[in-house]
């Protein structure tokens, strides 16, 4: 009889350490702590702001250094950051909520929703001269969110492809830091008009896909940009400090940015002179977001719970597993999803997946879903080199384990 009492229990325990959620050791976040200190104090960041959670609770951050060098700005927990490029998984996320509603289909036509792509052309460049061939197929909203259209960033106006760009204005101004200086819809239309780098699908090409994602948006959802996004991410999540455009009773929060000089870091754009105070009409969801590490941390929190956080849920289960699927074909370039880069992580016997991207100023996160842990990194020195983030996630990655 006390055997058939104590059998169930004995199940529950056994089951309970089946299913035990993975910790990140006292060790490897110690250690993490101390590199970034230790890193700041040397000179080679301004310092950073290292945010890692999992999904029973374990919450750590920590805050080191200065945003202005000049004036000795602390950063601190509610500070305003450029997160640039981290846009672009928020943005992807807003428009798979889209998807799906059924306001499209992935391998739909750009041109359906956007008429300027009808006839679009890949640029082949001999001898210094860009020739235009037919497209052997239609850009698909597939190939922007996974950067195999072939749009790309062209900064250099003297390369054949960056004339295009710099004729069109669909360029980044102040060294990469300002966005073009036009609505998402035009820039799109513009974009339609260069030829591609290489035919749909074809490779990995990085650029300003996911702004033409942010114009298909407002024309899925009959909404400015930034209210969809408010509506079906923002909100729910509770990031009330996410935003394009900053308000004014929150400017004083903005940091200062900086870039390097040879061996030193001086400031590139001041908190309190940046033209991000007076905002940009380009609602850049490639790269025009501001965001705190708290609110991108409920954000990365979404993620590693496959697409749910407090009860309220953003996506189903089985649409981020689409998004954190290759897209890309093999010899492409690299191997990215849906809005996100794909990487594996060995743990133990187990392999889990990682996914994240990073941003022009030193920002990065990476969430592990299948372990419930999300990592975010943030500093504000531009352009990126993510080797701080990188070596700050080797070791809290190497402390992680299932018991």
């Amino acid at each position: 009889m006390m055997l058939r009492t104590l059998l169930p229990l004995l199940l529950l325990l056994c089951t309970a350490q089946i299913q035990a959620e993975p910790q990140i050791s006292q060790q490897a976040i110690d250690s993490a702590i101390r590199e970034l200190s230790r890193a700041t104090e040397a000179g080679e960041i301004e310092g950073g702001l290292l945010l890692v959670q999992t999904s029973d609770d374990q919450r750590v951050l920590t805050i080191q250094g200065y945003h202005d060098l000049e004036d000795k700005l602390p950063f601190k927990e509610n500070s305003l950051l450029r997160i640039y490029s981290m846009s672009k998984p928020v943005i992807s996320v807003a428009a798979m909520t889209l998807w799906e509603q059924g306001k499209f289909k992935l391998d739909d036509p750009v041109s359906k929703y956007i008429p300027a792509f009808a006839d679009t052309t890949v640029g082949v460049v001999k001898s210094g001269k860009l020739t235009r061939v037919p497209a052997q197929r239609k850009v698909t909203i597939r190939d922007l969110l996974s950067h195999t259209a072939g749009i790309s960033y062209s900064d250099d106006p003297g390369t054949p492809f960056g004339k295009e760009y710099f004729d069109r204005g669909v360029v980044y101004s102040h060294k990469g830091m300002y966005p073009p200086k036009m609505h998402i819809r035009e820039a799109a239309d513009a974009l339609a008009q260069i030829p591609l780098h290489h035919q749909p699908g074809e490779r990995w090409t990085y650029g300003l896909s996911v702004d033409i994602v942010g114009a298909l948006i407002e024309i899925w959802s009959g909404e400015p940009l930034q209210k969809y996004l408010k509506r079906s991410v923002l909100k729910p999540l509770g990031m009330k400090d996410t935003s394009f455009d900053i308000p004014k009773n929150k400017l004083d929060r903005f940091v200062s940015c900086h870039t390097w000089e040879g061996d030193r870091q001086v400031i590139i754009d001041k908190w309190d002179q940046s033209a991000y105070r007076d905002g940009f009409e380009f609602h850049s969801g490639g790269g025009g977001l501001v965001s705190t590490i708290g609110d991108y941390g409920l954000f990365a929190r979404m993620l590693a719970n496959w697409g749910e956080l407090n009860g309220r849920r953003i996506l189903k289960k089985s649409t981020l597993e689409e998004m954190f699927k290759n897209q890309v074909p093999t010899g492409g370039g690299r191997t990215f999803g849906l809005g996100f880069a794909i990487e594996s992580l060995d743990l133990g016997d187990r392999s889990l997946g990682s996914y994240g991207w990073g941003g022009y100023a030193n920002t990065e996160f990476r969430v592990i879903p299948d372990a419930g842990i999300s990592m975010v990194f943030m500093r504000q020195t531009v352009p990126s080199t993510h080797h701080m983030s990188k070596k700050l996630f080797r070791i809290i990655r190497q402390g992680i384990s299932i018991e």
